[in-house]
């Protein structure tokens, strides 16, 4: 184990005394052609989305950086320009990059953003480039987003609540680089481009005119999390094999990408539940990197403080949310800002699950109010808009 951090160091180390050497001598040309490099860990959410759009642009060139070799096998086969963002080779790219995008924080632009979260002076180290920040989700729970922003030169939110907050935590510089755009991936639950039937043919989700149920809930944070809040995964899932079979419903389960790497035992536990049950389908972002198209062919979504429910509310389609202690601190949006069933134990959460099956509406003109406050637009241009943005940062 030791060995193996030394590596890393020593590789860590090399990379930036030859990164350093080469930025004495490269910066990004001036000319027509213009490098936009996206930097995270997965090529997926308001990443994937406007490196789509980004890429529809003749005069601009687009490419992928993340840490993650896995990912670099799967995006090659799907055709993405892709890099790991401590190859020796991709500096000169690197260097010559224009404007960096990220979604989760500058820790993957190459070195300079690695860096700097150690020692922030790294963060000044930008070599000409200009950062942009899209970030990922609209969350309940306080993220310090506000003060990262003041490393940025552009951040895109959804509607004006958000530049306040954000503004307000990071100061006047940052309340100045904030533009209400929308964020890229909710675009395609608005603009008409999905079938149902033909996603979850792609999905592999035959439902055959039966109701989808996604379950989705945000990871433990400090602590380790259960499956279900109330009971063992065995006996839930059997019971909701039963509901689904009266209701004429398929349950899809989809657990945060941090929660399956704290709880791989649990992960195998959901896997092989889901491959003896008929109506229990488990979605998880190792196959389905995507998770637009599971909100677009889902009825009614479950899920507790996570985001993903900000996002589902532009489809306007019954929510639950579990009452569940969350370890946080500090909030974003408040209780208030739920806008669907809550939920405190096992007999209210199949009650209020047949209520949304049967009756859709219920919370229809919450939902209305909740999705005025949190998006500005609702149009499905949010691509267009950030696409539009970084355009004017490159002139």
């Amino acid at each position: 184990m030791k060995l193996r951090v030394r590596e890393k160091f020593f590789r860590f180390a090399l990379f930036g005394v030859v990164f350093f050497l080469f930025s004495v001598f490269i910066r990004p040309r001036k000319g027509r052609e213009k490098i936009v490099g996206f930097a995270a860990a997965r090529f997926a959410g308001n990443i994937k989305y406007l490196y789509k759009e980004m890429a529809r642009h003749s005069h601009v060139r687009t490419y992928f950086v993340t840490s993650e070799k896995a990912e670099i096998k799967r995006l090659g086969r799907k055709g993405v320009f892709v890099h790991l963002n401590m190859d020796f080779k991709s500096i000169p790219l690197f260097l010559r990059t224009h404007v960096w995008v990220t979604s989760h924080g500058p820790g993957w632009i190459p070195f300079a953003g690695f860096a700097g979260q150690f020692i922030p002076a790294f963060y000044r180290f930008k070599c000409g480039s200009k950062w942009v920040d899209v970030w990922h989700g609209l969350a309940f729970v306080h993220t310090e987003r506000g003060k990262m922003l003041r490393n940025y030169d552009l951040g895109f939110v959804t509607s004006e609540f958000f530049k306040r907050y954000y503004s307000k935590e990071g100061g006047e510089k940052v309340a100045k680089i904030i533009k209400i755009t929308g964020y890229p991936r909710n675009d395609p639950l608005m603009d008409g481009r999905w079938s149902r039937e033909e996603l979850e043919k792609e999905l592999g989700i035959f439902s055959k005119g039966c109701k989808n149920i996604l379950y989705a809930p945000t990871w433990g944070h400090k602590f380790k999390k259960k499956v279900f809040p109330w009971e063992s995964t065995s006996n839930f899932l059997r019971q909701i094999e039963e509901f689904c079979e009266k209701y004429n419903c398929n349950f899809l389960i989809r657990m945060h990408p941090n929660w399956y790497l704290r709880n791989p035992n649990e992960m195998k536990q959901i896997e092989n539940e889901a491959k003896y049950a008929e109506r229990i389908v488990h979605v998880p972002h190792s196959k389905y990197e995507d998770v637009q198209p599971l909100l677009y062919v889902s009825d009614v979504l479950i899920t507790d403080w996570s985001s993903i429910a900000n996002d589902y509310l532009l489809l306007n389609r019954p929510i639950i949310f579990l009452e569940t202690t969350f370890p946080v601190e500090k909030f974003v949006l408040g209780p208030e800002d739920r806008a669907g069933y809550i939920v405190k134990n096992k007999e209210e959460f199949f009650e209020k699950l047949s209520e949304a099956i049967t009756k859709p509406n219920l919370f229809q003109q919450k939902r209305k109010k909740i999705i005025k406050k949190l998006y500005k637009y609702t149009d499905g241009n949010s691509s267009k808009r950030c696409a539009e943005e970084i355009l004017k940062l490159l002139n």
